[in-house]
């Protein structure tokens, strides 16, 4: 099967403009995202899609493969762009804001696909282990059904509220970013138009299960930690001093 990811990267940033190429222990964090999510051995081909010269340049400086797209809305409208003439049954989304990322979460998140042909969109989930994440609306929540397919996505503290978690019914996971697509369902989705959902949690997920489109989902054990901002900058390179992830 052939796989292929692509890292949608910007330089624009309404809290940390370009911190696609911020320097992290001697490498641009897109360097970073690039050199760990190659060593995934079920993807064939790793591209970073931008509409920013800089990041191209960079990416290409250190042998990456880049492509130029023109502006786009979101980063699933810039994958779309660029994997259209891209000979490829699968896709998968790659955030440019997670150096640390693993490569066995991206395989945990294409298995699906070469385990049940039907699946057309997979994503993954972690537990939520402390209230304060629970209840903080930047930590997506995820609800899924007995066959591990998502019923919802939600900033909201699903399922159950606070009484239910601090009882500890233990159901409580968060949603991570990373999707794979079935190339023509994820060309379908972006030229669907937004659902009632979707803008009502600020969450394009929702697309999909509003339109009866099902999303696999996996339990990862690996930690995602993003740089939104320059404190979370910091924290991973304090990770990286440590080595607590070889990159």
């Amino acid at each position: 099967m052939n796989v292929v990811a692509v890292i949608p990267a910007r330089y624009a940033s309404t809290r940390f403009e370009g911190k696609a190429i911020v320097d992290i222990a001697g490498k641009p964090m897109i360097q970073h995202v690039y050199e760990r999510s190659i060593c995934a051995e079920k993807l064939s081909q790793v591209i970073v899609a931008t509409d920013d010269q800089r990041i191209y340049n960079v990416v290409e400086g250190f042998g990456g493969q880049a492509m130029m797209t023109p502006e786009a809305e979101t980063g699933s409208d810039r994958i779309a762009i660029v994997i259209e003439d891209i000979n490829c049954e699968v896709v998968v989304n790659i955030q440019g804001d997670e150096p640390l990322i693993e490569p066995e979460m991206i395989n945990q998140l294409i298995q699906p696909f070469f385990d049940d042909a039907s699946v057309e969109v997979s994503t993954l989930k972690q537990k939520i282990d402390n209230e304060a994440d629970y209840l903080d609306p930047n930590v997506v929540k995820i609800v899924t059904d007995l066959s591990d397919y998502a019923l919802y996505f939600s900033r909201a503290p699903i399922p159950g509220g606070l009484e239910r978690h601090r009882e500890g019914h233990n159901l409580n996971f968060r949603h991570l970013g990373l999707y794979a697509y079935k190339k023509q369902r994820l060309i379908d989705f972006v030229k669907w138009d937004r659902t009632p959902y979707e803008m009502a949690e600020g969450l394009e997920q929702l697309r999909f299960l509003e339109n009866g489109v099902r999303i696999s989902v996996v339990e990862t054990e690996y930690p995602a930690i993003g740089v939104d901002t320059p404190n979370d900058l910091e924290r991973v390179r304090k990770i990286l001093e440590k080595g607590a992830f070889a990159s």
